[in-house]
C-alpha cells in the first residue's frame, strides 16, 4: 500500500529516488543497494553516488566494495534525551546556524517555520521516544534548509500502535495523519506533527518499516514500506529558502475564523486501504471515522480510489455522520461513481463534495 507522485522512467531519475529511498531506511547506503532498488548496474549506481560526492551532497566512508556513503551535514550534534528540553536546543541550535549561514536567520518566515517544527519534533523524541539519545542534522544547501531529528526510541508508528491498540503500523500512520493524535493528551495537542506537516515544503518521517512523506511542493502524500528496518524515529523537514508559507497561514487554514479553535483536518483516505482494489468493508470506515469527533471540518480525499462500497459509504456518511452531527465529512478528488454512492447513503442537508 502506497502512493507516489509518479514513477521515474529514467536510469538518472530511478537511481535518484532510490538513494532518497535508502536514506528514509538508514543512515549510510551501499553501491550495491542503489543498483538493486534502482534496477541499473553496480557502475551506474557507483557513477551517480561519485556525482553526489563531488557536489558534496553525500560522503564516502571506505574504499572499493566496503564503500558505504552518508548524506553530508553541514552540522550534526547528539543530545541526551534525559532532562533535554527543546527550546534550548533551538536556541543552541540558532546559535550554530548564526556562524554556519547567517542568511538563514534572515529570512523571517522561514526562522518562524523553524522555529515551530524544529522545536516540535525535538519534544516529539523527549516526550514520546522512550529512547536515550536524539541526533540533530542540518542541510543547508543554496536553495532550501533542512533538518533532520532522528532518535533510538521504539518508532513513532509502534508507540502509537501499542498505546491504542492498533493491528498494524499502517493503522497508526492513518492515526497520525488525522492531526489532534497524541499518546499523552493531557500535556499535548496532537497537532505539531500536524502543522509541521503542513508548513514545510516536504515532511518525512520513518520508522520501523514505514516512510510516510508529505509534499508540499506538488501536492501529495506518499507512504511506503521501507527497504530495511528503521530502530527509533527519523523526521526529515525540508524548507526553501523562497517559501511564501508563514506559520499564522497554516493556523488559519486549519482554524475555524470566527472560533479560532483548530477544527479542520484532511485525510488521505487511500491509507487505510487493507487490500488492493476497492473500498468494501465496514471495517475500513471506521478506522477513519475513530477520534475525528473534534472536527468540524474534515475532508476525504479519495486520490486513488476508484469506486467504494455500500457497506463502506453507508457506516462512514450516514452512521458516523448521524452520531457526529457536528461534524462535516466532505468529499474530494473522488469521481462521479464514489460522489453518487455517497449521495445515496448520507443524510440530506450534508456538505457536497467535489
Amino acid at each position: 500500500m502506497s502512493r507516489s507522485s509518479g514513477p521515474n522512467t529514467t536510469a538518472s531519475g530511478r537511481i535518484a529516488s532510490a538513494i532518497q529511498r535508502l536514506f528514509e531506511s538508514g543512515t549510510y547506503i551501499t553501491t550495491a543497494q542503489v543498483a538493486t532498488n534502482a534496477g541499473v548496474t553496480r557502475q551506474a549506481a557507483h557513477s551517480h553516488l561519485a556525482k553526489l560526492v563531488s557536489s558534496g551532497e553525500v560522503v564516502q566512508e571506505g574504499a572499493s566494495r566496503s564503500s558505504r556513503y552518508r548524506r553530508l551535514a553541514s552540522s550534526e550534534h547528539v543530545f541526551g534525551l534525559k532532562d533535554l528540553d527543546e527550546n534550548e536546543v533551538w536556541l543552541r541550535e540558532k546559535r550554530e546556524l548564526a556562524i554556519l549561514d547567517s542568511d538563514v536567520l534572515e529570512i523571517r518566515n522561514v526562522v518562524q517555520i523553524l522555529n515551530f517544527a524544529f522545536t516540535e519534533m525535538v519534544n516529539n523524541a523527549i516526550e514520546h521516544s522512550r529512547g536515550t539519545n536524539v541526533i540533530v542534522r542540518w542541510f543547508l544547501e543554496p536553495d532550501q534548509i533542512a533538518f533532520e531529528v532522528e532518535d533510538d526510541g521504539v518508532g513513532a508508528f509502534a508507540t502509537i500502535r501499542e498505546d491504542r491498540n492498533l493491528a498494524s503500523d499502517f493503522e497508526a500512520l492513518g492515526d497520525l495523519s488525522k492531526g489532534k493524535q497524541t499518546t499523552d493528551p493531557d500535556h499535548h495537542s496532537g497537532l505539531g506533527i500536524f502543522f509541521t506537516s503542513r508548513m514545510v515544503n516536504r515532511f518525512v518521517l520513518s520508522a520501523g518499516r514505514i516512510t510516510w512523506i508529505v509534499d508540499n511542493e506538488i501536492n501529495d502524500v506518499a507512504w511506503g514500506w521501507l527497504d530495511s528496518l528503521r530502530n527509533g524515529t527519523l523526521v526529515r523537514c525540508e524548507i526553501r529558502r523562497d517559501t511564501t508559507v508563514a506559520p499564522r497561514d497554516v493556523y488559519a487554514k486549519l482554524s475555524n475564523s470566527v472560533t479560532g479553535r483548530f477544527d479542520k483536518t484532511m485525510i488521505h483516505v487511500e491509507i487505510f486501504k487493507e487490500h488492493e482494489g476497492s473500498f468494501v468493508s465496514r471495517t475500513e470506515a471506521k478506522a477513519i471515522g475513530t477520534r475525528l469527533e473534534g472536527f468540524e471540518e474534515i475532508e476525504l480525499d479519495f486520490s486513488g480510489i476508484s469506486e467504494i462500497g455500500q457497506g463502506f459509504a453507508d457506516q462512514l456518511f450516514r452512521v458516523w455522520a448521524r452520531e457526529n452531527p457536528s461534524s462535516h465529512l466532505k468529499p474530494i478528488n473522488a469521481n462521479p461513481a464514489i460522489l453518487a454512492m455517497i449521495a445515496a447513503m448520507r443524510p440530506r442537508n450534508s456538505v457536497e463534495g467535489e
